[in-house]
């Protein structure tokens, strides 16, 4: 029998408060978080480590371990293993300054600084024509006769006279200054000139050598100088017959008048004894 329109009516009325109660019951379980609802349960349940995860956990901490232990033995790497914790603990290092071995001071050896020469040609120049063909020469006869010649190796300079008379200077050994004598003559010979080498002789040798700082005003008091402050500060010593010292406060000694190498320290043996007995000390404060 089919059903009256009031029938059907009270019949959704009573199943629509049905599906109503329930939802209400729903809002009272949930409380003041009905946001949760729309979650997926997956997210509702609460996180339990499964057997993987701790057995991943346990691995971690067995490596970090280990590499702990092997930093302590004799020999082993501080590295921590793949795997291990990134995290290692650092130990400041404090920096070692090397010791720098003490070294003394170098002894003073003298060192020839010039040497003049002469030697002759035998034959008369004309100074005109040298100047005109040569290279590196300077020739000015209204303030000086001579003619002036240069060679680079060895580096000296030749002072020319008329007469065939050569004065060389510059060279730092006596062999060096025979050398340039030689092509000093040569140079002169190649330009046609009936040129000789005679009479090679060394005249004069200058040394320096550097010394600890001396009082020159006890020095002058005890040896035979000459010292004159107001004038130059160097002290002239003639101890060594033939040959001048000149002595400055700082311990710079430069010595001329010697004809060889061994005149040279033969003066040195004799001067550094004297100058020792007057050094000069600093004062302590």
């Amino acid at each position: 029998m089919d059903k009256s329109p009031l029938e059907c009516y009270f019949d959704n009325f009573i199943a629509n408060d049905s599906v109503m109660t329930e939802k209400e019951e729903v809002k009272e379980e949930l409380g003041d978080k009905p946001f949760l609802s729309i979650l997926p349960e997956e997210l509702l349940t609460p996180y339990k480590p499964s057997q993987d995860d701790t057995d991943k956990r346990t691995s971690l901490d067995y490596s970090s371990q280990n590499s702990t232990a092997a930093a302590e033995l004799p020999g082993g790497s501080s590295v921590p293993e793949l795997g291990a914790s990134p995290v290692c603990p650092v130990t400041p290092v404090t920096p070692v300054t090397p010791m720098m071995p003490v070294t003394q001071e170098p002894e003073t050896i003298p060192q020839i600084q010039n040497i003049l020469s002469t030697v002759t040609l035998g034959c008369c120049l004309d100074l005109d024509f040298i100047a005109s063909k040569a290279w590196n020469v300077e020739y000015k006869p209204k303030t000086h006769k001579a003619l002036t010649m240069r060679i680079r190796k060895p580096r000296t300079t030749a002072i020319i006279y008329e007469t065939g008379n050569i004065v060389c200077t510059g060279a730092k050994s006596e062999e060096q200054s025979w050398l340039a004598a030689r092509k000093f003559a040569r140079i002169v010979q190649k330009l046609g000139f009936p040129v000789g080498f005679f009479n090679f002789k060394i005249h004069n040798v200058v040394v320096t050598w550097k010394t600890f700082p001396i009082s020159l005003e006890r020095l002058a008091h005890y040896q035979p100088c000459s010292y004159e402050p107001e004038l130059f500060p160097g002290l002239y010593l003639y101890v060594v017959p033939g040959m001048t010292a000149i002595v400055f406060p700082s311990g710079k000694i430069i010595l001329s008048g010697a004809k060889n190498n061994a005149e040279v320290y033969k003066a040195f043996e004799t001067l550094q004894p004297i100058l020792s007995s007057f050094r000069r000390f600093r004062r302590q404060r």
